[in-house]
């Protein structure tokens, strides 16, 4: 239970690194809504195929990280790395 919460919690703070990133940078309020849902998408693949058992996957801060910044391609990084190993 409390790997599951460190998961979670990695996920906001990617998606929030994520927001503070592209509010330096001046993205547009579009773009930065375009990442903050692909952030979020990202980590409820991840921990949905996980809670239904469909793909057993590591929950570790590492892959919660680039889950939560790269979004929707990092949860296929993270998947497509379960299915190699």
């Amino acid at each position: 239970m409390n790997n599951t919460v460190e998961t979670v919690l990695c996920i906001v703070a990617a998606a929030l690194l994520v927001a503070v990133i592209a509010w330096v940078t001046r993205l547009k309020t579009k773009g930065l809504t375009r990442l903050l849902v692909n952030s979020l998408a990202g980590g409820a693949l991840v921990m949905g195929l996980s809670a239904f058992g469909i793909i057993s996957l590591p929950f570790n801060p590492l892959n919660a990280l680039l889950v939560g910044i790269l979004g929707l391609p990092g949860a296929g990084v993270v998947i497509a790395a379960a299915m190699i190993l």
